[in-house]
């Protein structure tokens, strides 16, 4: 085992039912998605919802129990374990209360924490290593087998997971390449997992037609990413062939019913009734603007775009 990541085997975990509580350890493992995926770049570590959603997902994996998974215990209880230069985690906490902030208490939810830190510094050291792509490997392997070897279930999706989390990473890093054709049944997961993780981050998880944005309290999105032009005629998975849309909403665009233009505005097909009641949520819709990123890079293609309003129902 490399020295670095010999701290991953000391962390201090409670247990339940004799087995190693699940918190801190799929924490590590998200962290070192995150950084392998290019979205953490230092080791100050900014407290954000992919970071989030990324370690509900692992607690999920590992125990089936989502909603158990707490995501302000672990960032909060990290702080007491040791790296290999200093403290493994350390919250940087607002001015106002850095004085007194460990006589807080234990928080009761991401509101709280979100009131005492939003960053924390991971040791440097190990940031270093978790940039590294084979030591990240075997850092997630550390963490699943001292962790998880209760359970050879387990230890098996989570090496699936963070096998798909990697090659995922290396196009979230390298987007130009999700505009390549397929040659490998294997890259077809990996670039969808990469699509949709940024089209729903260049959207800020806001449906691009309803401006509708909504997180469950376990971290799940209420968007999905949406091909402009589909992935069987395009084979770009390229975030700017995306948007994010409610499920109704990517139903009505897939079956061409609504179409975004290049106008940047959105169009109703001449084939939905306006005088049908239940048609009004689709009608309300025409001449809306569309909601864009933020970043401009990741705007919708206008190529895409004159595809699907051409190929809107007449």
């Amino acid at each position: 085992m490399n020295p670095t990541l010999k701290c991953l085997t000391r962390l201090r975990v409670g247990h339940s039912s004799g087995a190693p509580a699940a918190n801190k350890p799929c924490l590590i493992l998200a962290l070192i998605c995150e950084i392998q995926a290019g979205h953490i770049a230092s080791n100050r570590i900014p407290i954000d919802t992919r970071l989030v959603s990324r370690y509900c997902e692992l607690y999920e994996i590992a125990t089936g129990e989502r909603r158990k998974a707490n995501p302000w215990l672990p960032l909060w209880h990290l702080s007491s374990a040791a790296g290999p230069t200093g403290p493994l985690w350390a919250p940087v906490f607002h001015d106002s209360i850095r004085t007194h902030a460990k006589q807080l208490g234990q928080p009761k939810s991401m509101s709280d924490i979100e009131h005492r830190f939003v960053t924390a510094n991971l040791d440097s050291a190990l940031f270093r290593a978790a940039q590294d792509k084979p030591l990240a490997f075997e850092a997630a392997a550390v963490v699943i087998s001292q962790y998880f070897g209760h359970s050879p279930a387990a230890q098996q999706a989570l090496h699936d997971y963070l096998d798909l989390a990697f090659s995922s990473g290396e196009y979230e890093k390298n987007p130009e390449k999700l505009t390549e054709g397929i040659h490998e049944p294997s890259q077809l997961q990996a670039r969808s997992a990469a699509f949709r993780s940024l089209v729903l981050e260049a959207y800020d998880y806001r449906c691009s037609a309803s401006r509708l944005r909504y997180i469950t309290p376990d971290y799940r999105y209420l968007v999905e990413a949406a091909h402009l032009v589909p992935f069987a005629e395009s084979q770009d998975d390229h975030p700017t062939n995306g948007l994010a849309l409610t499920p109704n909403l990517h139903w009505a665009m897939d079956n061409h019913l609504i179409a975004p233009g290049p106008d940047y505005h959105w169009h109703l097909s001449p084939a939905i009734d306006a005088l049908v009641p239940d048609n009004r949520w689709l009608c309300e819709l025409d001449g809306k603007p569309l909601i864009l990123p933020r970043d401009s890079q990741w705007h919708p293609a206008t190529e895409a775009l004159e595809w699907r309003l051409a190929n809107l129902q007449r």
